[in-house]
C-alpha cells in the first residue's frame, strides 16, 4: 500500500507538538509562538518584496535618465 505523505499543515502541527513536549511549553504557548514566528516571517517577506520593487523602480528610473 502506498504511503501517504503529510501535508505542510500536518508537518507543522507535528513539529509544534514535538516542540511542545521537548521545550516544556504548553499548547497555548506553542500556538502563540508559532503565530508570532509566522507573522514575523510574513512581515519580513513583505519588506523584502517592497525593497526589491523599489530598487527596480529606482534602477529603471535612473536608466531612463542616463539614456537621454
Amino acid at each position: 500500500m502506498a504511503e501517504k505523505f503529510p501535508t505542510p499543515q500536518e508537518r507543522a502541527m507535528a513539529w509544534l507538538l514535538e516542540a511542545t513536549e521537548i521545550g516544556g511549553m504548553s499548547r497555548p504557548e506553542t500556538a502563540l509562538y508559532a503565530y508570532q514566528a509566522g507573522f514575523t516571517a510574513a512581515l519580513d517577506l513583505c519588506i523584502e518584496i517592497e525593497t526589491r520593487l523599489n530598487k527596480e523602480e529606482t534602477d529603471d528610473h535612473a536608466a531612463c535618465w542616463s539614456i537621454a
